[in-house]
């Protein structure tokens, strides 16, 4: 049996306003609680470890997707641990990290969360320099959030030194200082480009459309799943990948890690092609409009026993998946 709410890997993003206005999920009990345990993970196998105390959503969340192995290696990126995530129907992207240095800190930002209970802003600041290291003559650059100034010291400075290229693949946009960035990165005659996730198309404050009105090529999937990304691949050897959607909350509110590998032409050409194939796989009709999410218009939207729109409406009974 799947368990509801865990398919859906980007929900906890569209359903933060609905939160904001004090609801709540209300889903039915699907197994049987472990005593003194709640909250959402009680049907893992492990579910002796799912909550140490009852989750109580308060406007910030907690956004990181990351693992850390035998205090050396990370995985870290998009990617939540449910079937659409990881599964292959999103488009997420996940970094593997053999690092005991990174992985340190990694651990620390961890147990600032599990061990102390502190999260968003009530967190340490880990180090008050930056956090990189060099990595097989690839530097690798990490940033906490909302401590680490992501925005200010990594991806923005990438976005201003870029040269020709940066594509962009992302779930939400609506940060105001990067869109602007983009936008003087293309009138100094970069190449820029971005892929959009239809479900985030429809908040009123994504930054698609500026983009598109200051001469931008932006395209809004048409998929199924959900383009989940946060990434960016800049000249075709700098990369930014992590948790962390390019918003105001990602950045200032909710507990993300950003990761920058700087001048790696073997990673950023394998993740410029793959940006390639996710662009050649959307109509260039959308570049001008955007598909609804779930309609005959996004693929396997209709069929797929997922709410890709959240208006409690599935498949068949969408409105949009009757038109022909």
């Amino acid at each position: 049996e799947k368990l509801k709410n865990v398919r859906d890997d980007h929900k906890v993003d569209i359903k933060r306003a609905e939160y904001d206005e004090g609801r709540i999920y209300n889903e039915s009990q699907q197994c049987e609680r472990p005593v003194n345990t709640k909250g959402p993970l009680q049907c893992f196998e492990g579910k002796g470890y799912a909550s140490k105390e009852e989750i109580i959503f308060n406007g910030d969340i907690m956004h990181n997707k990351f693992f850390i192995v035998d205090g050396r290696y990370v995985w870290t990126g998009s990617a939540n641990i449910s079937d659409t995530g990881i599964g292959g129907y999103n488009a997420n992207i996940v970094a593997y990290i053999d690092s005991p240095f990174l992985a340190n800190y990694y651990t620390v930002e961890f147990e600032q969360m599990f061990i102390d209970g502190n999260y968003h802003k009530t967190k340490k600041k880990l180090k008050k320099k930056d956090i990189s290291i060099i990595l097989d003559e690839v530097k690798v650059s990490l940033f906490f959030s909302p401590q680490g100034y992501a925005v200010s010291k990594g991806i923005l400075p990438l976005i201003k030194e870029a040269k020709d290229t940066i594509d962009v693949s992302i779930f939400f946009l609506t940060h105001n200082k990067i869109s602007k960035a983009l936008v003087a990165a293309k009138d100094r005659g970069v190449k820029v480009r971005v892929i959009l996730d239809a479900t985030a198309a429809t908040n009123g404050y994504s930054k698609h459309n500026y983009l598109r009105e200051n001469g931008i090529d932006v395209k809004v999937e048409s998929w199924g799943g959900k383009m989940h990304m946060k990434a960016a691949v800049i000249d075709k050897k700098h990369i930014i990948v992590g948790s962390m959607n390019w918003t105001l909350a990602g950045e200032k509110k909710n507990d993300e890690n950003t990761i920058l590998i700087n001048n790696s032409p073997e990673l950023g050409v394998q993740l410029f092609l793959f940006f390639e194939k996710m662009w050649n796989s959307i109509p260039d009709s959308y570049l001008q409009k955007d598909p609804f999410p779930e309609s005959v218009e996004s693929g396997t939207s209709c069929y797929d026993l997922i709410d890709n729109d959240f208006d409690d409406i599935i498949d068949a009974n969408e409105k949009e998946c009757l038109k022909k």
